[in-house]
């Protein structure tokens, strides 16, 4: 399986995308953690028809020393950013179709597929394939591919905002207006009139009658605008919103606001009500059918989450109104 490497120029440097560098996104951590968090803290189930049969390895991990939470955990990392994941098994015996009794998620960056064979290998060497579970995805790819160009561009943002904190519009300049300039010091013996007066200044502003200033006949104040207080706010609240579309959540749970125009009126349980029902199964979905396949669950057999976290929700009470 290929590693995709992007290299593109973006804002005059080489900006590669990498789960690191997409992580230090503040929204898209955000939304990768609220997806971690909720599908990792799921139970896994088996079922045939309505029963529900005994699968102690997806609930206990038998001798990895890894818990099945921070092995769901690493799956849905993958799948968020490579749209691919894999686990390795072992087995009650030798059979491929003979039970599993534990399994361990291995990092992405140590296992590959031959394109033309069909062979994975991890670490370089080959496995056999009753020893390993591949889950594909949803199909978008991975953010690293699909979202290369919005890592890039909040990054170019970021880069954009720290700079204007960095180096504000000066808003006050003293002006000379005299044929006899200042000095700046640059000689041993002169004194450096310019920056003594620009001090001066700058500590009546601080002082309590600072909202009152005077200059000699030789001076003039001149000011130049206010300094910026947006720092890019509609443009980093776009990528927020980009970000949202690209892990496939509500933008209001990376606190995304959208435009005036498109608002509507939307409760808490219309928010919570679409993330369980549009959000979740696009990634959980995926993992269902793989688990589901006869090599991992005998046929007839599923493998389900328990959702039952995401739609039972205790409702406040019914207070009596009291008279005015």
């Amino acid at each position: 399986m290929s590693r995709l490497v992007f290299s593109e120029y973006f804002a005059g440097e080489v900006a590669e995308v990498t789960r690191e560098s997409a992580l230090s996104i503040p929204p898209l951590k955000r939304g990768r953690d609220i997806l971690v968090g909720v599908i990792a803290g799921m139970e896994l189930q088996q079922w045939r028809d309505d029963v529900k049969v005994p699968s102690p390895w997806l609930l206990n991990s038998a001798g990895s020393g890894i818990s099945p939470w921070h092995r769901m955990a690493g799956t849905i990392d993958d799948l968020i950013f490579y749209d691919w994941s894999a686990w390795a098994v072992s087995r009650a015996g030798s059979d491929p179709t003979d039970p599993i009794t534990d399994a361990l998620r291995i990092p992405f960056e140590r296992w590959a597929v031959d394109d033309f064979t069909g062979v994975v290998h991890v670490d370089g060497e080959q496995v056999d394939a009753s020893q390993i579970i591949i889950f594909p995805g949803n199909g978008s790819g991975g953010i690293l591919m699909s979202g290369a160009q919005t890592i890039k561009g909040y990054r170019a943002l970021e880069r954009s905002w720290i700079g204007r904190a960095q180096n504000p519009i000066p808003l006050v300049e003293l002006h000379q207006t005299s044929d006899d300039p200042l000095t700046d010091g640059t000689d041993e013996e002169e004194e450096d009139e310019i920056q003594r007066l620009v001090d001066e200044w700058s500590a009546a502003r601080l002082s309590p009658n600072g909202a009152v200033g005077y200059t000699p006949h030789n001076i003039e104040v001149k000011t130049h605008g206010q300094s910026s207080t947006d720092l890019f706010v509609e443009g980093r609240n776009a990528a927020v919103l980009d970000v949202a579309r690209l892990l496939n959540i509500p933008a209001s749970l990376i606190d995304g606001a959208q435009t005036q125009a498109s608002l509507t009126y939307v409760t808490t349980e219309g928010k919570r009500s679409e993330f369980a029902a549009l959000s979740i199964p696009a990634w959980t979905s995926p993992i269902e059918a793989r688990l589901s396949m006869d090599d991992v669950a005998p046929a007839g057999e599923v493998i389900r989450y328990d959702m039952s976290s995401l739609v039972d929700v205790v409702a406040e009470p019914v207070r009596t109104p009291k008279e005015d």
